[in-house]
């Protein structure tokens, strides 16, 4: 046999789409390619992780950068741009808008790789996909991935993707709202890496590999891959504060904050350890005592797996406003969204054991465990039958 035809029958292909507007996109489709990694029978996978931008023409190649500037300077931009193409009219005229900047690229894009299935981690791209996939004339399915919570964008919401992966069933009720039929949902929660379920070690020992102190209060300060946003103020306003803690700041890509901050903590009165992007947040998430962060459905979710209190301090306006409502309805923490209500929910919450542990509670019962493994296996399943799997048989009890 053709060896190049045998790999094709040993090993099944996925074509992740995402476009690296934040680090959710990108975060979500690692956490299932490592899921992937761990399928061995029948087959095993070779996957991809696509930046559609990088096949797209100008403008659509500067999404990246613009988004990464509009979140850090103007976030109100950002949410009007939102809400402005957030309508089923609207989004398709945004579809029109965009379509000659990628077609041509994305449908050469399936035909060089031959995905078994597409999968598309990002709502700007479910429309792109079906044409492309036509443009290209290949069968894959295409199932999408919704990453966001409450009441999503328009762009998550395809009736004619073949299934659709939902996180919690507020956005199930949504996508039913908009069409989406039943058949084709699966609730398989927000795709959180695996390591962040895998046991390590016990608190005190984790906190003496990460080098902080074993009998402190932890806050964990976070604002996703940016490191934008609040967090300069929020940090300082909690340093400030002299309540009994020890902060442990993820400045993200944000170089110059991680540099301010550095000048900074000798003369604050709270003592603070400051890191860059980080590959330890499964780690400092488990060492931790409270986390202190904006309302990424990711962190969200991650924060309920490793057991650690949220007070959400921000939003990305528009994307996030759902989650605010996902965290007080569900009991998993505190939203808080000016400083002085920040600085006054961490005080009542470190000195109330029995809050923390009804915090800790809520989230053991909405925690998405599993969840990566459980979207690789269906698509698995999609790969080598052909066939999407009834619902009865993935979604978590």
């Amino acid at each position: 046999m053709n060896p190049s035809k045998r790999d094709r029958i040993l090993k099944k292909r996925v074509l992740f789409l995402i476009s690296d507007t934040g680090g959710g996109h990108r975060s979500a489709s690692q956490a299932i390619t490592a899921a992937l990694d761990e399928i061995t029978e029948p087959c095993s996978f070779d996957h991809r992780i696509d930046d559609v931008a990088a096949h797209c023409s100008f403008p659509l190649t500067q999404l990246g950068t613009a988004y990464s500037a509009a979140l850090r300077f103007a976030p109100p931009i950002y949410g009007a741009l939102y809400h402005a193409t957030n309508g089923r009219r609207r989004y398709r005229s945004l579809v029109r808008f965009c379509e000659p900047l990628y077609r041509e690229r994305l449908r050469n894009l399936f035909r060089e790789y031959l995905p078994d299935v597409i999968v598309s981690v990002h709502p700007l791209l479910n429309h792109a996909a079906l044409r492309a996939r036509s443009d290209a004339r290949i069968t894959a399915p295409l199932l999408t991935v919704i990453t966001d919570l409450g009441r999503v964008h328009e762009g998550w919401l395809i009736p004619e993707a073949d299934a659709v992966v939902v996180p919690a069933r507020e956005v199930y009720d949504r996508a039913r709202e908009r069409g989406v039929p039943a058949e084709r949902l699966l609730i398989l929660g927000h795709p959180i890496h695996p390591k962040f379920e895998d046991r390590q070690l016990p608190k005190a020992e984790l906190r003496r590999s990460l080098g902080l102190p074993s009998d402190a209060t932890i806050a964990l300060l976070m604002a996703g891959g940016e490191g934008g946003g609040k967090l300069l103020a929020t940090t300082l306003a909690l340093a400030k504060s002299r309540i009994p803690l020890h902060l442990v700041v993820v400045t993200g890509r944000n170089a110059a904050l991680k540099t301010k901050l550095e000048e900074l903590a000798p003369h604050l009165p709270t003592p603070m350890t400051v890191l860059g992007y980080s590959e330890n947040v499964p780690a400092l998430m488990r060492a931790s005592d409270l986390l202190v962060t904006k309302a990424g459905p990711g962190t969200l979710a991650e924060a309920s797996v490793t057991g650690v209190p949220v007070v959400v301090y921000d939003f990305v306006p528009g994307q996030e406003r759902g989650n605010l409502e996902y965290v007080r309805s569900n009991g998993i923490g505190v939203v808080a969204l000016n400083t002085p209500d920040v600085v006054r929910s961490v005080r009542r919450i470190v000195g109330n054991a029995e809050r923390l542990a009804s915090m800790r509670a809520h989230q053991a019962a909405i925690a998405p465990h599993g969840s990566a493994r459980r979207i690789a296996e269906l698509i698995a399943t999609i790969a080598t039958t052909g066939k999407i799997p009834g619902r009865e048989t993935l979604e978590p009890v």
